[in-house]
């Protein structure tokens, strides 16, 4: 593993420490804002597919809903923010063209990842 990974563990750790003392939701909707607003990002013109994979995590945070150890719910928290991450620079969309039959990426800058994209 790398640091990055472990600075990024120790980033949330700390800022959730502060927000659950708080409110133990507040850090649990926040997350589930940034992982719809990905899910937006990623499945544009794609209703079937957002629609599900909203259900789906919905599903997944409410079957935890009455977790209250702190320590569970951050780890719970970085599990879904690593999905999220991956959603938003891993997954590409493609559209089938009609006139060709050929399939056409839709890829993001963050799609890049330090590598030069050509058209």
């Amino acid at each position: 593993m790398n640091f990055c990974y472990f600075e990024k563990i120790f980033q949330i750790s700390n800022s959730l420490k502060y927000k659950m003392s708080q409110n133990p939701y507040k850090p649990t909707l926040a997350f589930y804002r940034r992982l719809l607003h990905t899910m937006m990002k990623t499945f544009v013109g794609d209703y079937n597919m957002f629609h599900r994979v909203r259900l789906e995590a919905r599903r997944k945070i409410l079957e935890n809903k009455d977790e209250t150890d702190e320590i569970k719910i951050q780890k719970l928290i970085f599990f879904g923010e690593e999905t999220r991450d991956f959603l938003e620079k891993n997954l590409i969309q493609a559209n089938m063209q009609k006139d060709s039959g050929r399939y056409r990426l839709n890829v993001r800058k963050e799609h890049a990842l330090g590598t030069t994209i050509k058209n």
